[in-house]
């Protein structure tokens, strides 16, 4: 009966015919097969056009497979071979090329598929993870002579036929703390190492445009689009033919408006970050402090105003010290820092001074304190390395002065013989580097 009451009865010519009461929706029966089909033809139209636009193109440059890697390419040190060694990477900046065998700066390099230098590590073993900038990756160094290769020698002498250890070497050349910090968020996790040693600092203060915290955040949507280009052939084969790149500096160009790629807050702050992912993968964390060779000239010296006057003095000075007359070197040096007391330059003569006539330690102050006053040394600062000293006593974690351990290892009074240039250690440097290394993990039980 209800079904009734809602019916109304329209007579036709052959009789009568119930339609629906009005408040019911009319369905046209053969609207619905026109739609479907309208669905269907936008689809094979979109279909058809990512096909053209994308799928051949795609399938084109896949089979003729041309090499792509001018986009992706990172310039570094002034070496042209260096885009076949370092790729850009749309979080850390850039990172090193997996299965790489080249020359970089007159040394062979190779990377395992992973992106370390070095070979595959074994399966089954523990792991040492060894983090930081060019110092554990073995700056000028034969692979054989860096610190990772020859902690791993030890590890495996100790062990003799029941080797247990992989020690990994994730060292990157030009790494701030920043890029350790996001990249201990992958490695951490992915390899679960049982011991982290951690290098890092003398790439904090390179004068830049944008610090490494503000470049991070400007790439939130440019890194996922970059990331989307890497992975189709064909526009990366269009990036580059349309928009080949060319190497431009690193360093801002305008010093006056530069700003350091990491701060000392922030260094602090990266460290702590990595020292809580350690501890979240129960890893045994190892600080080492940053080598510093203070007798190195500083760096970018003249890039400041009045480098051509200290430039001059510098000159005169080197010829007095030739006369052997240490008394008017020693008294010329005092008299430029008493009317230049901030001056990096000033300060750092007069430390060189007081080094060449014997007073080590008192030299030695006054070269740190010419990189505490230079703007943006390549040097890493003795109040950032406090930092790495203080983040290691706070998060209770292994720590190891690689100066101090290299003045205590010198031949003579100054260490000068153990650094490369202004930080990167010999091989002998990083040999007493991985002496230190075993008897810290020793010590605690590893």
């Amino acid at each position: 009966m209800a079904s009734a009451r809602n019916k109304r009865i329209h007579p036709t010519r052959r009789g009568t015919r119930a339609v629906p009461a009005a408040s019911e929706p009319v369905r046209d029966e053969a609207a619905v097969p026109l739609a479907g089909r309208k669905r269907k033809f936008r689809l094979i139209t979109v279909g058809l056009v990512l096909l053209v636009c994308w799928g051949i193109p795609e399938g084109i440059v896949r089979l003729a497979n041309p090499p792509l890697e001018a986009f992706k390419a990172i310039y570094f040190a002034g070496d042209p071979n260096s885009p076949k060694l370092f790729m850009k990477d749309w979080r850390l900046h850039w990172k090193l090329r997996p299965g790489v065998a080249t020359d970089f700066l007159k040394v062979a390099v190779r990377t395992n598929r992973y992106g370390f230098r070095g070979a595959d590590p074994e399966p089954g073993r523990r792991v040492v993870l060894c983090m930081g900038d060019s110092t554990p990756f073995g700056w000028r160094v034969e692979e054989s002579d860096s610190f990772p290769v020859k902690l791993q020698a030890r590890l495996d002498a100790v062990a003799k036929s029941a080797k247990t250890w992989n020690v990994i070497n994730a060292g990157v050349p030009g790494y701030t703390s920043f890029q350790l910090r996001l990249q201990a968020e992958q490695l951490v996790a992915r390899w679960k190492p049982a011991v982290l040693v951690v290098c890092v600092g003398n790439n904090e203060a390179w004068p830049v445009e944008h610090s490494d915290r503000q470049v991070d955040a400007g790439r939130a949507l440019t890194g996922r689009l970059g990331a989307v280009l890497s992975a189709s052939r064909s526009l990366l084969w269009a990036a580059e033919k349309l928009r080949r790149e060319a190497p431009r500096p690193f360093i801002a160009p305008a010093l006056e408006s530069a700003v350091p790629r990491v701060s000392r807050e922030e260094f602090g702050e990266n460290l702590r970050a990595i020292a809580r992912a350690a501890r979240a993968a129960n890893a045994h964390l190892v600080f080492l402090s940053p080598p510093v060779n203070l007798y190195w000239p500083p760096t970018r010296f003249n890039q400041f105003a009045g480098w051509e006057k200290w430039q001059e003095f510098y000159q005169s000075m080197q010829d007095l010290r030739a006369t052997g007359d240490a008394n008017e070197l020693l008294a010329r040096a005092t008299t430029a820092l008493a009317e230049h007391p901030d001056s990096f330059y000033a300060l750092w003569i007069k430390g060189s001074v007081l080094t060449d006539v014997g007073d080590v330690d008192g030299g030695r102050e006054l070269l740190e304190q010419a990189i505490e006053h230079h703007p943006f040394p390549e040097n890493c600062r003795r109040s950032y390395r406090q930092v790495v000293a203080e983040v290691a006593q706070d998060e209770k974690a292994g720590f190891v002065d690689v100066n101090a351990l290299f003045i205590q290892h010198a031949e003579r009074p100054i260490p000068q013989h153990l650094y490369l240039d202004w930080c990167h250690p010999t091989p002998q440097g990083h040999a007493i580097i991985a002496d230190a290394l075993f008897e810290k993990l020793a010590g605690e039980g590893n």
